[in-house]
């Protein structure tokens, strides 16, 4: 494989990385980093999400990558390796992170979940009033 071919499937990869951050609104403001890595801003996609983001769009993965994406995070950000496999949808890349890292997000997801099935006492009572509300204006109609 010729270097601008390898070069370009690494911004294919980073491109849609960013499209999704931004398409989920995630981070309206992610872009990739050019020439990432060199400047004070490490990873390949800036974002406001805290996270270093090395992406991989080759054919082996390395654990080597998540080193860097570590070293690159200077112990400020969550270092996270998105490797794109061979003969792949973009949609089918994998996401390497730290475990305490994913059980945060996990808790965080159930702790979210669980505020959404109980709702607040105020809510309960609101939608106590439009039951009976509506039962009310129901009865008024069939008279």
């Amino acid at each position: 494989m010729n270097p601008k071919s390898a070069i370009q499937k690494g911004k294919e990869l980073e491109n849609w990385i960013v499209e999704r951050l931004r398409l989920t609104g995630l981070d309206n403001r992610a872009y990739r980093q050019k020439g990432s890595g060199n400047g004070l801003n490490k990873g390949d996609i800036w974002n406001d999400l805290n996270l270093c983001i090395e992406a991989k769009n080759q054919k082996n993965f390395q654990i080597a990558w998540f080193e860097q994406a570590e070293r690159e995070s200077m112990g400020t950000q969550e270092p996270i390796v998105v490797w794109k496999p061979p003969q792949q949808p973009l949609e089918a890349s994998k996401v390497l992170i730290n475990w305490d890292y994913f059980e945060k997000l996990l808790v965080k997801s159930k702790r979210s979940e669980s505020e959404l099935k109980t709702p607040d006492r105020e809510m309960k009572y609101l939608l106590q009033r439009l039951g009976e509300t509506s039962r009310a204006i129901i009865k008024k109609l069939e008279v």
